[in-house]
């Protein structure tokens, strides 16, 4: 075989070749599944009310109400050796 005749058989080929046709079932089956795909996605880490910014949140509660504990006991600790000091020293 020539290079001619192989060349003609494969652009016949080509001509002939059909892609085959996508239902529109499954163009819809794939619009919805990357629609949700999105909006899981900007739920989880999308907006200023994600779950991702309600979990930073959460921790931040934590940190302050940890901090909050601290300071009262900082706080009584504080008002007890100033109730001694006016023990000692006499109230005015």
């Amino acid at each position: 075989m020539e290079t001619s005749d192989i060349r003609d058989e494969l652009l016949g080929e080509i001509r002939g070749f059909r892609p085959p046709k996508i239902k529109p079932k499954y163009i819809a089956v794939c619009i919805a599944i990357t629609a949700f795909g999105l909006y899981l996605f900007y739920v989880l880490y999308g907006s200023n009310n994600s779950l991702y910014r309600l979990l930073e949140l959460q921790q931040e509660e934590r940190l302050v109400a940890e901090k909050v504990e601290a300071l009262k006991n900082e706080n009584a600790k504080i008002r007890r050796d100033l109730y001694e000091i006016k023990l000692i020293f006499g109230e005015r």
